[in-house]
């Protein structure tokens, strides 16, 4: 596996991760479902814009390294679809999964945080089993996982996943460039029951951007059958 990955990368990879747990139906994904969920603006941070161009070069890179993997179209589907492959590159299971989804697809976050937002992919009971697959991420013979520095105003340190190339890491992980501290945040997290239900309207988002992605596959294996069906008839 590459030592890092960009941020188009770690989009795609993180969509291939999240899907194949949330929505296993729609999974191998097709390149205009990666588009959708890559573009999508709930749990994402940053949001981005990319097109089907650059998710394919994406796709492309990752299938080069090993961690992506191209089905080509079989039986009655005209439609190449993509799955990625880190339980092959890295042995990991679903627990290891959804974090490193998290945080590929939404950057640095508690181990609370993981928690309640892994929910939607793999049940974790409690913040003691985050911690716990958080450390077998962090313990491997080459890390993928670390803990920041708890920054002032915060009540719990933040852990980053480490596939940010030099220059892109957390400002807490980047050399220091002076030695002010930064100025407090203040909590302005969601109660615990708030968060519930914004995460149960993202999902909700999410599985409409889903079913738009398949309806533009079924569409255009429509169009295919309706060119094949007018050759024959000519």
């Amino acid at each position: 596996m590459s030592e890092t990955l960009n941020a188009e990368e770690r989009r795609v990879l993180g969509v291939l991760l999240e899907k194949s747990m949330t929505h296993p139906q729609y999974y191998p994904m097709s390149i205009n479902a990666i588009v959708t969920a890559c573009c999508q603006k709930s749990n994402r941070n940053p949001v981005m814009s990319l097109d089907e161009d650059a998710v394919w070069s994406v796709l492309e890179r990752l299938r080069a390294v090993g961690l992506a993997k191209r089905l080509m179209p079989g039986g009655a589907s005209r439609i190449d679809r993509f799955k990625h492959c880190v339980k092959d590159v890295l042995g990991w299971e679903k627990p290891q999964w959804a974090v490193m989804a998290e945080l590929l697809l939404r950057g640095p976050q508690t181990a609370g945080e993981l928690r309640g937002r892994c929910s939607r992919m793999y049940p974790l009971d409690n913040t003691e089993t985050v911690i716990a697959v958080l450390d077998i991420l962090s313990e491997s013979e080459t890390p993928r996982v670390a803990m920041l520095p708890r920054e002032p105003g915060q009540s719990a340190s933040r852990y980053t996943h480490l596939l940010y190339p030099e220059g892109e890491q957390p400002r807490s992980t980047a050399p220091a460039a002076s030695s002010a501290s930064p100025p407090a945040v203040a909590d302005t997290s969601l109660s615990p029951a708030s968060e519930n239900v914004a995460e149960q309207l993202r999902e909700v988002c999410d599985e409409m951007g889903d079913l738009k992605a398949q309806i533009g596959d079924l569409s255009r294996q429509v169009e295919e059958l309706r060119r094949r069906v007018e050759s024959l008839e000519t």
